[in-house]
């Protein structure tokens, strides 16, 4: 019900009145307050919210600042939200002359007038006397604004012409030398004027046609420095997930379990089958010295053959010994017969 009241109401009745302030008379501007005579008006469904934003936009006679004004309340604003409008004046103001008052009470009830979509917005007027730069610093650190919107006449010379009209140029003066962000709003008709002209231009040539009809390096099927997916197989997916989310082995196809007969050394290999003709085994044909090599691999003795096998080697081992003692003195033997025979053979004198 309230809505359909604030609606059906004129613009002018919408908003409400708050204080002013009036501080030309003064003719000298402190740190909080500029030579201005300020307006401050609120909507009926005006509140203040916790995240509301503070927009600052330049107001003058030209059309491209009106255009400025209106696109900011259309497409950037919203409830509970502040504009500040600064309109600066740069001749010196009379102050016995009260028709400043006028004119700002005038601007401020045209710019309510642009709120077509009925936001519920604080408007506040900076009908300011001073030099267009400096006031617009002073307020910028008055206000904080989030940011500042100022409009342009949408020219773009080159040359001397342009360095001359760029010189005295706001819009470029901000963008250079603002502490907030800055909007350059364009008039509608010089962006589509623009826009149709480079359409229409012959020189004018696509991405495609910049190419020259060759294949962009990223439509190559054989390089890999553009794939957005590597091609892996499931196994290796699922390796990879196990690896990333930490799950067990078990998990992990790539990972394959031991084997105990290869971990203890030994050979899985099956046991020889038995045929019946001496080196005949089913499934293949073998020569008998391939059978009895491996029936030898085999052999199982028994632990009484074993202590008559050490019996033996022990006997072996003493003959051996006996035998080379015999030997030894025989050869001493025939050493010394060797030694004695030149003295007893030779006959005497």
């Amino acid at each position: 019900m309230a809505t359909e009241t604030l609606t059906q109401s004129p613009q002018s009745q919408r908003f409400e009145s708050h204080v002013a302030f009036d501080n030309i008379p003064l003719g000298d501007p402190t740190p909080y307050n500029p030579i201005a005579f300020t307006l401050n008006v609120r909507h009926a469904g005006f509140q203040y919210r916790r995240r509301y934003r503070t927009f600052m936009v330049g107001v003058d006679d030209n059309s491209y600042s009106d255009h400025a004004l209106q696109w900011l309340l259309d497409e950037l604003v919203d409830d509970g939200d502040e504009i500040v409008c600064v309109r600066v004046i740069e001749t010196q103001v009379r102050m016995t002359d009260k028709s400043y008052q006028e004119d700002a009470k005038s601007l401020m009830e045209s710019i309510q007038g642009r709120n077509t979509q009925n936001r519920a917005i604080s408007l506040v007027l900076e009908f300011a006397v001073g030099k267009l730069h400096n006031t617009f610093q002073h307020l910028i650190k008055i206000y904080q604004p989030s940011m500042l919107i100022v409009g342009t006449k949408g020219r773009s010379m080159d040359g001397v012409q342009g360095f001359l009209v760029n010189r005295s140029s706001f819009s470029k003066y901000c963008l250079q030398y603002s502490p907030v962000p800055v909007v350059v709003v364009r008039p509608t008709e010089k962006r589509e004027k623009k826009k149709a002209k480079r359409a229409g231009d012959p020189s004018r040539q696509s991405y495609t046609h910049i190419l020259g009809g060759q294949k962009h390096e990223a439509d190559n099927e054989n390089d890999s420095r553009y794939e957005l997916e590597p091609n892996l197989t499931p196994d290796e997916e699922a390796h990879h997930v196990a690896v990333a989310v930490g799950l067990p082995a078990t998990y992990d196809p790539t990972i394959k379990p031991l084997d105990p007969a290869t971990l203890l050394g030994r050979s899985s290999r099956p046991p020889p089958v038995k045929g019946r003709g001496k080196g005949a085994i089913f499934g293949g044909k073998k020569s008998n010295e391939e059978s009895e090599s491996e029936e030898d691999e085999f052999e199982v003795t028994s632990g009484i053959d074993l202590l008559k096998k050490e019996k033996l080697s022990k006997m072996e081992s003493h003959e051996g010994a006996a035998l080379r003692a015999e030997t030894s003195k025989s050869s001493t033997g025939s050493l010394d017969s060797d030694e004695e025979l030149p003295s007893g053979g030779g006959a005497k004198t």
